[in-house]
């Protein structure tokens, strides 16, 4: 049970910490302009190749970490 959430909060902060510098934020940005020129409002959406990639980086990383500690677990026992 322990090994879990191990996995699973290690697994969300390693993702998000990787997702953060290895990929690219490419989202789109709507600009809404007045009849002056002026700009009224700017809206800024999530590009959605951006969050599946991360909850997938996520996954694999939780993944990862719990057959890590599956290995560790096992030599432990053994010995």
């Amino acid at each position: 049970m322990k090994k879990g959430w191990i996995s699973i909060v290690g697994g969300i902060i390693v993702g998000l910490i990787l997702s953060f510098f290895t990929l690219e934020y490419d989202g789109w940005k709507y600009i809404t302009v007045s009849g002056n020129g002026e700009v009224e409002q700017v809206i800024h959406e999530l590009d959605f190749n951006l969050i599946t990639n991360t909850f997938l980086l996520m996954m694999a990383c939780g993944i990862l970490m719990y057959s890590i500690l599956s290995i560790i677990e096992k030599k432990k026992s053994k010995d």
